[in-house]
């Protein structure tokens, strides 16, 4: 056996495996999305345009080095993969979970070179192992720079080596919850995973310096303290300058106090520079990757927003973009208020901010009277005006729906 004729068959697997080039990248971004939670959390649409990009890109890299024979990647191949995951710590993406994708991109492409050679071939079955010196060599390099690059990008790293419960978290958030070993880790630090979750997620905008590790350990511990006496013992870790809580529930009143806890801990929150948002209740360990998005999409938009006072609710998020998605139900419910608003310009009235009131005290006369200090006739008065002004009593409760969106959609 010469070493052209290993050559060729080299160049002839790398031939084979050309033809399903796409369906190989395709099952390995698959693999990703099964095996690390940034991936089983991210949108069709990330993995799709960004991720099976990547996938796509390296394993051509791999196939041209083996048509030409080359173990080391070439510094155009380093430099394009580069390029493209220059953007991962801003898009939310663990440097740790980059690291673990090549990993499996690795083993996935080696692990389908049997498929591809004839094992009773002395020459084929060489090729076979030079391919998976290629293969790995690749990742190797690739992970190196990718590695600093992601560095150089990211500021305050470090806080990566200060993440708390790292993997225990990760593998809740990648919905294995229910896993021997993550119940195993979560009961020796005092906590009894199941099937049913909330989960919250506590960030700051990016532009600062609330993501410093300090300020996250500080928010961790605030968050742990406020539902340790709410609601009981939750699993609080720290994620790419996320703070993220998993709450164990066991039912619609544990729901509850959840909620009302995350809100109670905005407050402090506030005090460095941080938003809550939280996600919908899970009942199911496998829909908890889909919560911790929910939960993230939620605190971007209290950021958006500016809501400090309060944690952020996914329902709420979900309302607005239902609204916002039609066009014309955005521009009648928008403007539903602006009669109210001209009232209260014109005679320094508080038509708008009784009928805040009267939404946030569950429509309550005497409590909305108290909120304004004002009598409850005053309220009754007000609130007859705003029919009046509107065409819309605030008493119905169809119409009080209206209005209330509209207050929501207007940020009053």
């Amino acid at each position: 056996m010469t070493a052209s004729t290993v050559t060729q068959g080299v160049a002839e697997l790398a031939a084979r495996m050309r033809t399903d080039h796409e369906q190989i990248a395709r099952s390995a971004v698959a693999l990703y999305k099964t095996e690390i939670v940034d991936y089983a959390a991210a949108t069709s649409e990330f993995l799709e345009d960004e991720v099976l990009a990547v996938t796509l890109r390296g394993f051509g890299d791999v196939l041209d080095n083996l048509a030409a024979d080359v173990v080391e990647p070439s510094v155009e191949q380093i430099a394009g993969m580069e390029a493209m995951l220059m953007r991962r710590p801003h898009q939310g993406v663990a440097l740790a979970s980059m690291q673990q994708a090549f990993q499996v991109f690795s083993g996935y492409s080696y692990g389908l070179l049997p498929s591809y050679i004839d094992d009773e071939d002395p020459v084929q079955l060489r090729a076979a192992l030079r391919a998976g010196e290629v293969i790995f060599r690749y990742t190797h390099e690739v992970i190196q720079v990718v590695t600093q690059t992601y560095l150089d990008e990211l500021q305050d790293v470090r806080g990566d080596r200060e993440i708390v419960s790292r993997n225990l978290l990760d593998a809740v958030l990648a919905g294995r919850a229910t896993s021997p070993s993550a119940i195993r880790d979560a009961r020796l630090v005092g906590i009894d995973l199941g099937e049913q979750t909330v989960v919250l997620v506590a960030r700051a905008p990016t532009d600062g310096d609330e993501g410093r590790p300090r300020t996250l350990r500080t928010a961790a511990k605030t968050l742990r303290q406020h539902f340790l006496s709410r609601v009981g013992p939750v699993l609080v870790g720290v994620r790419e300058k996320k703070v993220v809580c998993l709450c164990p529930v066991k039912g619609a009143d544990d729901v509850r106090r959840v909620v009302d806890a995350a809100h109670a801990a905005a407050a402090e929150l506030d005090a460095l520079g941080m938003c809550i948002g939280v996600a919908g209740w899970r009942q199911r360990a496998g829909d908890v990757p889909s919560a911790y998005a929910e939960a993230c999409e939620a605190a971007d938009q209290a950021i958006r927003l500016g809501v400090h006072d309060r944690a952020m609710l996914f329902d709420d998020v979900l309302l607005d973009r239902v609204l916002r998605t039609s066009d014309v139900a955005e521009r009648i419910v928008t403007t539903a208020l602006d009669p109210l608003r001209a009232y209260d310009a014109e005679r320094k009235a508080d038509l708008v901010a009784t009928l805040q009131a009267y939404v946030d005290t569950n429509f309550g006369v005497a409590a909305t009277a108290r909120a304004m200090t004002v009598h409850n006739n005053t309220v009754l008065y007000r609130l007859e005006r705003i029919r009046l002004l509107t065409g819309r009593d605030p008493r119905s409760p169809r119409d009080i729906v209206f209005l209330a969106l509209a207050l929501r959609l207007q940020g009053a």
